[in-house]
């Protein structure tokens, strides 16, 4: 017994230790193995940047020197110098990971080494955490470390929907500077979709002159007004080539991979726009505006038409060649089939092709489509959708509505990428839903970080990745798409790249908390709805209504008032006991505090809308 409360005793010292070092270093993701030592590093405008005896890497060695001259003010040196103090060298070793990487923080030197560039990339993103959190004035004193690393998914992705709202690159170029810096390498681009459509084909010029252009409008997304008789189409934008080849040299150079979407069948009322003749009902439409949907405007391409194929196989040609991901997106999900019921020339295809309904159709289209995709040296990926006749084994499959999608396919020897909604969904909002403006459900920061990539059941040697899916109904500009996107994107990089035993949500709760000036210092925007107050009605013994009080942060008080007023931290404070309502107030309101310093925003909830929800 004294052998096992002495092992047992160790083992929960060790696990102690570790933490205090995870909290103390504050790296996101958290490494695979890391070793903490005594000593520190000090680095200064003399520290010098050692180079690689191979010249082909000067290029990115110069992007690490920029990057260091931004934090230091002034730009380091740079030498082929032998001399053994004061430098950051890099090496190469084979044996390492893709993109693993050796990251070695002495007294004297800091030395990174890896088999491959993006390996140096990765290494020098996690030292220059390790000196952004360290720094002062001109100089940062790095703690003495021995880091070895790898990423645990290939596919370590975040998705912008730039169809609903169009971000031009130089938004997009802000975007994956900030999401290589904690180690993402995919950007998915939803190019098209009802709202718009975002990239140039030379063979189909009315996709951008018409497609990409809808009318004006501001505020809540659903119920939108229709557009009027003669309303001009102002709204929008699109990429031209150039513009993507320049965006996918810039992501490159940062080793983030952009993988392009194009939504078919469904979702295509840009396209129909553009070319009514590929519709089943061959009317004239308007790009959506986000007013109602109606039966008469027509988003589902004919299946049964050979020239739609036709426009579709030039689409892909011209994607194929100025991305060179090895994916092509092609969509595939939520698609109204009532147009093809109704289409003679769809009918007579599900006939020819022997087919049984239009749900078979929609699998002959995507196994069609996947096809061009093959053609081009791409490999598709689509949504997933639970089809009745099977598709391409070839087509990864992408799960959005939980996780069954991913352990089904997997175990069916597809390829899978997880990003379930209620787990990593960006779109979804942060806080109390009667303040927020968002269309859809609740994903917290603190749900986001439950995000498992290897649900129980699922074959893990067919998971790629994961990624967070921001979808920008209502996101219309680039400071709200850094505030869907952060912090909740620190959970999504924990759980994509690290294979280090998950921390408790406290520990990783103040890495997030060390890394929010870090994102002030980038002037990137982002929510701190977690430290918002959460309040639920439900009945007492007695009978009567009681609110109970949670956070999301363990360590914060909060204070609230029934009067109407805005409280602080002199207003009474929630002791963990469920609270009478006082006779006649209509409103609870609440504010979380840390040390007299105020955290959260005051969240004002009405009485009436807490009983409606625990249905009292």
């Amino acid at each position: 017994m004294k052998f096992l409360f002495k092992t047992l005793f160790l083992l929960f010292l060790s696990a102690s230790v570790f933490a205090q070092e995870e909290t103390k270093l504050a790296l996101i993701p958290q490494p695979s193995q890391l070793i903490v030592g005594k000593s520190s590093f000090k680095l200064d405008q003399q520290t010098n940047i050692v180079l690689p005896k191979d010249k082909e890497h000067l290029e990115l060695i110069n992007h690490f020197k920029d990057q260091l001259s931004s934090v230091l003010k002034t730009k380091p040196k740079g030498s082929a110098s032998t001399a053994e103090k004061n430098k950051i060298s890099f090496s190469l070793q084979p044996g390492l990971a893709k993109e693993g990487y050796e990251l070695v923080v002495a007294k004297n030197k800091i030395t990174i080494n890896a088999s491959q560039p993006a390996g140096w990339f990765y290494g020098w993103q996690t030292l220059m955490q390790l000196i952004r959190l360290n720094l002062n004035a001109n100089n940062s004193i790095i703690p003495e470390v021995s880091i070895k690393d790898e990423p645990k998914f290939a596919w370590r992705g975040l998705m912008i929907d730039v169809s609903r709202h169009f971000f031009d690159k130089d938004v997009l170029k802000r975007y994956i500077n900030q999401m290589a810096k904690y180690k993402f390498n995919v950007l998915h681009l939803h190019l098209t979709d009802n709202q718009g459509w975002r990239v140039e084909i030379k063979q189909l010029p009315k996709l951008t002159s018409v497609g990409a252009w809808r009318v004006p409008r501001t505020g809540y997304w659903s119920g939108m007004p229709a557009p009027e008789p003669g309303e001009a189409a102002t709204y929008g934008g699109f990429y031209s080539q150039e513009d993507i080849k320049d965006l996918v040299n810039y992501a490159k150079q940062r080793f983030v991979d952009i993988v392009p979407e194009i939504d078919l069948p469904g979702h295509s009322l840009a396209f129909v726009a553009s070319y009514p003749e590929v519709s089943c009902t061959k009317t004239p439409q308007q790009v959506l505006a986000g007013d109602p949907w109606n039966a008469k405007r027509t988003n589902v391409v004919c299946v049964g038409n050979d020239s739609t194929y036709t426009k579709i196989d030039q689409i892909i040609t011209e994607i194929a060649a100025i991305f060179p991901s090895k994916y092509i997106h092609i969509g595939g999900d939520e698609v109204t089939r009532n147009y093809w019921s109704n289409c003679k020339v769809c009918q007579a295809r599900i006939a020819s092709e022997g087919l049984k309904n239009v749900d078979e159709l929609q699998s002959y289209f995507v196994n069609r489509v996947a096809k061009m995709v093959k053609a081009k040296g791409k490999t598709p990926i689509g949504w997933y959708e639970t089809l009745e006749k099977g598709l391409d084994t070839d087509i990864v499959q992408m799960s959005w509505k939980d996780e069954k999608g991913a352990i089904k396919s997997s175990n069916a020897g597809q390829k899978v990428i997880l990003t379930p909604a209620f787990l990593t969904y960006l779109d979804f909002y942060q806080g109390d839903p009667f303040l927020e403006n968002a269309p859809f459900t609740v994903n917290r920061l603190s749900n986001s970080y439950n995000f498992n990539p290897l649900p129980e059941g699922i074959n893990v040697k067919n998971v790629i990745g994961g990624q967070g899916s921001l979808w920008t109904e209502q996101v219309p500009n680039e400071r709200k798409l850094q505030f869907m996107t952060w912090p909740r994107g620190f959970t999504l990089a924990e759980n994509l790249w690290s294979s280090a035993a998950k921390s408790s949500w406290p520990v990783f709760l103040k890495k997030v908390e060390a890394h929010l000036p870090l994102l002030d210092l980038d002037s990137t925007k982002y929510s701190n709805y977690f430290y918002d107050p959460m309040v639920s009605a439900k009945k007492a013994n007695n009978g009567d209504v009681v609110l109970d009080i949670n956070t999301e942060v363990p360590d914060i008080d909060v204070h609230y008032a029934f009067d109407d007023t805005d409280p602080d931290q002199f207003y009474p404070k929630y002791e963990g006991k469920a609270i009478a309502i006082p006779k006649g107030a209509k409103n609870i309101s609440m504010v979380s505090y840390r040390d007299n310093t105020q955290k959260s925003r005051i969240v004002k909830l009405p009485i009436i809308e807490l009983k409606k929800r625990a249905k009292l």
